[in-house]
Parts: C-alpha cells; structure tokens; sequence
C-alpha cells in the first residue's frame, strides 16, 4: 500500500494519471479460485482513488472460453489473442 502512495503521490507531481491493470493469471480460471489477494489488492486500489481496470471483467469474462487466451489452453502467457484484445481494452479505456 505504501508503495502505491508513493507511486501515486509521483504521479500526481509529474501531471501524469496512473491506471492500476490487472491482468488475471490462468489458476484464475480454474475451479476452486482463491480471490482473497486480488480483493485486498482491488480494495486497496480503490481505496487509494487510483482507476483499476479489470482485465477479467472486461475482456475475460466475456469469452465463452477464456483459456483459448492462453497458449494451446495451457497454463503460461497469454497467446496472440489474448495479448491483442487486453491491449485494445486497455487503448479503449485509456484513450482520453
């Protein structure tokens, strides 16, 4: 949390905006998640007023199979597509 003050608080005197992306890992999709990080994490970020833009809400969620974003399905990287369309969500919300 300290760090994301500090980080912000550069920012701030730099005139620049800050955007917290997260990107959800593959163990995301699997059954059985624990979500208990990523709330203390999104909590924090929003308690901070720091825009957080959720890559599993915007681009994930919304695949009828979200693993066809990974490599052959696989546990790793995302593939050509999945980088491609976190990309052009994160273009899209950041734009202005």
């Amino acid at each position: 949390k300290r760090i994301l003050q500090l980080v912000k608080k550069l920012v701030n005197e730099n005139n620049s905006k800050l955007y917290f992306v997260y990107l959800p890992e593959y163990s995301h999709f699997k059954k059985n998640y624990d979500d208990t990080k990523y709330n203390l994490v999104k909590n924090i970020i929003n308690e901070l007023g720091i825009p957080f833009i959720d890559m599993y809400e915007e681009v994930f969620k919304k695949e009828e199979n979200p693993l066809k974003l990974f490599p052959f399905e696989l546990n790793g990287h995302y593939n050509i597509e999945g980088y491609n369309k976190v990309a052009k969500k994160i273009y899209q919300l950041t734009k202005n």
